[in-house]
């Protein structure tokens, strides 16, 4: 097996995907989010203060995840079809 760095970068991108879904179900159980999930910057956004705010922010930090997400499945898959035998 050879070491193959897109399939490497594929799996660090789903690593943190399933880190920011985890953290994304976390703020929906308290009510309470920050803008990109992880970053400690600015005030958290309310479900009770700000409900579009909120939900905004939410919104931004699942479409992150689910971006992570698609990129490292096309990390994977390209990764997997360069080592492939011709």
């Amino acid at each position: 097996m050879r070491f193959n760095p897109v399939n490497l970068l594929g799996v660090a991108l789903l690593v943190l995907a399933l880190l920011g879904a985890w953290r994304t179900r976390l703020d929906l159980a308290a009510g309470e989010t920050r803008w990109f999930g992880w970053s400690r910057l600015g005030v958290p956004a309310s479900r009770r203060g700000t409900p579009l705010r909120y939900w905004c922010a939410m919104l931004l930090n699942i479409v992150l995840v689910l971006l992570f997400a698609l990129v490292g499945a096309f990390a994977m898959r390209a990764g997997i079809l360069r080592l492939a035998p011709r």
